[in-house]
């Protein structure tokens, strides 16, 4: 079975599915869903020679990153929409003062030397964050920014370790024409679906819309690049099963018990006459009668139903759906479709101002869910289940030998754990809006996207 996403997302909610039906070379065999992750923002390539960029931190603390990594050289550069970056602005810290998570290059994370900028994980809520900031005062909005953050960085930086992973292990002409394939890809299929999506005609204009949500057109195709990165490196490393034992099943289907269990219910027909159709209850009374009489001559109930019946499902030929035992007030009703036989009548009921007959047409008792019906789901959710730990353990295995650092660490209490963690010194005093930011785990979500799983 093929990898798929729940509800065409990742597990843990992030991002809307894309498709794609041409896929690059390396990507022969992989699903047409594609992994929604977050962006990797490539500003400059890294100039021949040049052995990293010191990345300084409030605290005072400098770490280098290592020459593999894409980053601005010393001096200055440009992003796509021409604004210039300086190098020493590219700082590790919260916001301060005036400023919000966005309104710097506001490195968020650093994996593995390669820096994660807040607008990567930002950019997918730019609508709705730019109506958030007509509503919001300046340190609302901030700490609604670092919430966004917080509840997407560790998702989006397993996506990036996996997407590290497969370039890692392609040589450099691999790699380039990898490159190239993405980018055609992305403009045969996403350009088109994000004008559409965007009401415009041109590349330009496109530009000036995504300007206006406070996102680029080259985070959505790094985002594109990564996502599909991602899943081909989870495609070629995980190892799921798909067939199970009986006696795996059955297991299985003990342990789960509870979630099989049903109430008794039943699908029913009913004749139902009421006294204020009638001259009074006599004359109600001999219509109900003759519908007996009916009835226990050979005609059908639904007939009958249809031609002397004046209740709301009369023209259906008195038949209600599926009704749970518990949910008749009245005690002889149910104790009469539950009790006799399927399609025998019951005898005439009087209520408060009707008369009714009433024939159980299918019914289930009730109780845990037979293991011999049942097993097909309980195969598939096996199957899940397995894609998951698969999943967690290809991300947990990255995560063994990663370097990560980010913004919410604090001495002793990592934000992401992982095998080879750097701690990083104290970040200095926080504003007073950046104090009140949750920064608990739950807060954060889950650890892996495999414990995102979507629960179905």
């Amino acid at each position: 079975m093929p990898w798929t996403l729940h509800n065409g997302s990742w597990p843990d909610g992030t991002g809307p599915m894309m498709r794609h039906s041409v896929l690059p070379k390396r990507l022969v065999g992989l699903a047409a869903s594609c992994l929604p992750g977050l962006v990797m923002i490539v500003l400059v390539t890294v100039l021949p020679g040049c052995r990293g960029l010191p990345w300084d931190r409030t605290a005072g603390e400098v770490r280098e990153v290592p020459p593999k990594v894409t980053v601005l050289p010393t001096g200055s550069g440009e992003i796509d929409d021409g604004t210039s970056v300086q190098a020493t602005s590219l700082q590790m810290a919260l916001p301060t003062g005036e400023s919000d998570w966005l309104s710097q290059t506001q490195v968020v994370a650093i994996v593995n030397g390669e820096p994660v900028f807040a607008s990567e994980i930002l950019h997918r809520q730019a609508g709705a964050l730019a109506a958030a900031r007509q509503q919001l005062t300046p340190p609302q909005y901030r700490a609604l920014q670092g919430d966004l953050i917080r509840k997407q960085l560790k998702g989006y930086i397993d996506r990036r370790m996996m997407a590290q992973a497969m370039r890692n292990g392609l040589e450099q002409d691999r790699q380039e024409f990898l490159d190239t394939q993405l980018d055609k890809v992305f403009a045969e299929q996403e350009l088109p679906q994000l004008l559409k999506g965007r009401q415009v005609q041109s590349v330009v204009a496109l530009k000036r819309k995504l300007g206006e949500e406070g996102t680029t057109l080259e985070v959505l195709k790094e985002d594109f690049q990564q996502q599909q990165l991602a899943m081909e490196y989870l495609r070629q490393s995980a190892r799921p099963r798909e067939d199970f034992s009986p006696s795996e099943m059955m297991a299985w289907y003990r342990s789960h018990l509870e979630e099989f269990q049903t109430t008794p219910r039943v699908r029913w027909r009913q004749i139902l006459v009421s006294n204020a159709n009638y001259l009074d209850r006599d004359s109600a009374l001999r219509v109900i009668e003759v519908a007996k009489s009916k009835l226990d001559g050979g005609e059908s109930f639904a007939a009958v139903a249809r031609e002397l019946s004046d209740g709301p499902v009369a023209a259906e030929g008195g038949l209600w759906d599926w009704t749970d035992k518990e949910s008749f007030k009245d005690e002889r009703i149910a104790d009469a479709l539950f009790r006799l036989p399927l399609g025998t009548s019951s005898r005439i009921f009087e209520g408060k101002g009707f008369f009714q007959l009433v024939v159980a047409v299918e019914r289930e008792e009730g109780g845990a869910a037979k293991f011999e019906t049942i097993q097909p789901q309980i195969e598939k959710r096996l199957a899940d289940e397995n894609r998951v730990q698969e999943m967690e353990r290809v991300v947990g295995e990255l995560q063994l030998t990663a370097q990560i650092t980010t913004v919410f660490d604090k001495p002793g209490k990592p934000f992401f754990p992982t095998g080879r963690q750097v701690i990083p010194g104290p970040l200095g005093p926080a504003s007073e809006e950046a104090k009140g930011l949750d920064l608990s785990p739950s807060a954060a979500g889950v650890d892996s996207p495999a414990r995102r799983q979507e629960k179905k």
